[in-house]
């Protein structure tokens, strides 16, 4: 399994809150950052948020980098910096604990 199945969610991830005309779009991402986090977004915002467990090495290694205890490595560990950099900048902070501090809240709910 590749890293990145790993994080895969059957639901693809759109941020329009604060990207409106998408990832792509918004300049702050590469094509391969972008596809990354449509395809693992909605499994990453829930690790990172404490609504998930993580299943797998991976999974523990992302939460680590997520937490400022490991440097990001992977393509899918450097997209969702990419993101939480990008979001930090417009003003929103997700802080180390899996809590946010912002006036935008995210459910994970897998859609059927």
């Amino acid at each position: 399994m590749s890293a990145q199945q790993s994080f895969t969610s059957n639901n693809r991830f759109y941020d329009d809150a604060n990207f409106p005309y998408g990832l792509r779009s918004s300049g702050d991402f590469t094509r391969q950052q972008a596809d990354i986090l449509e395809e693992c977004g909605r499994t990453l915002m829930g690790l990172d948020q404490g609504l998930l467990e993580p299943s797998n090495e991976e999974q523990s290694r992302f939460l680590a980098v997520c937490r400022g205890e490991a440097e990001a490595q992977t393509a899918v560990e450097k997209a969702w910096m990419a993101y939480r950099k990008a979001i930090f900048r417009r003003g929103i902070v997700l802080n180390f604990h899996g809590g946010r501090s912002d006036r935008i809240r995210y459910s994970y709910e897998e859609e059927e």
